[in-house]
């Protein structure tokens, strides 16, 4: 493995489709994820010992986090395959599948998708906030207190991980902590998988709208409903997100 296409699996941009019809061409299947943003490459790969039973794969590489999370998280209709695209990340090397369990076990056991962000202000919006940590994932939820923190909930574990590896962020002019939730309860499904929805529904409104990553043309599959007022969705019933870790704010 290639060091640049290494380093795109250990930031989580190179994602696996599998279930392809046979005879999947490459430019098919990366004009169909390239709806979802810049697809830097994509590999079809025929099954391994050509066993017929096994369907073809792709591995498509995305320049963007939030473009490949949406990728990873949407329902992929592949016109000719039997049944939803199997969608997911690529694995890293063995050499590198310790550090990935590490991280992992990070996050919160309850809410792993989900980042503890101090030092917001009370100026910041949750649109200003949710737009800002995309460059990190796809952002499906942001809670804002009233005092100096936030939580931030991104669609895929692997949004969380990226930007828990950077340890504290400058978010105008301000430098923020994040840490991963120390939440005990954990979203119910169906809210989860509503906000998903709305969140790839916002990815791609944003992206018509010339904001963050260049656009791309279309939409999102018919049926997903419009973004919700305030863009990054309505907090949940009070107390649900807990309150800031121990010994936050620092004195």
């Amino acid at each position: 493995m290639a060091p640049r296409e290494e380093e795109s699996v250990k930031r989580h941009l190179k994602v696996f489709a599998g279930g392809l019809p046979d005879r999947a061409r490459t430019d098919d299947v990366g004009n169909h994820f390239a709806r979802y943003g810049h697809v830097v490459n994509c590999n079809v790969m025929d099954p391994k010992d050509g066993d017929s039973k096994k369907a073809p794969f792709a591995f498509i590489t995305y320049k963007f986090a939030a473009d490949a999370d949406c990728a990873v998280v949407d329902r992929q209709d592949f016109p000719g395959a039997p049944r939803p695209l199997a969608m997911g990340f690529a694995k890293p090397r063995k050499k590198d599948q310790q550090d990935r369990k590490d991280k992992e076990a990070g996050l919160s056991e309850t809410e792993p998708c989900k980042v503890f962000v101090g030092g917001i202000g009370d100026r910041d919006s949750e649109e200003e906030v949710g737009d800002f940590f995309s460059q990190w994932g796809l952002v499906a939820l942001v809670v804002r207190d009233r005092g100096s923190f936030a939580f931030v909930h991104y669609a895929t574990r692997e949004g969380a991980m990226r930007l828990l590896d950077e340890g504290n962020v400058t978010f105008h002019h301000r430098k923020l902590d994040v840490k991963a939730s120390e939440s005990k309860h954990r979203m119910d499904e169906r809210e989860r998988d509503d906000l998903i929805r709305r969140a790839i529904t916002r990815h791609f409104h944003k992206k018509s709208m010339g904001m963050g990553p260049p656009p791309v043309p279309g939409g999102p599959p018919p049926g997903y409903p419009p973004p919700p007022g305030g863009y990054y969705g309505g907090p949940p019933p009070s107390g649900y997100y807990g309150s800031p870790p121990p010994g936050y704010p620092p004195s």
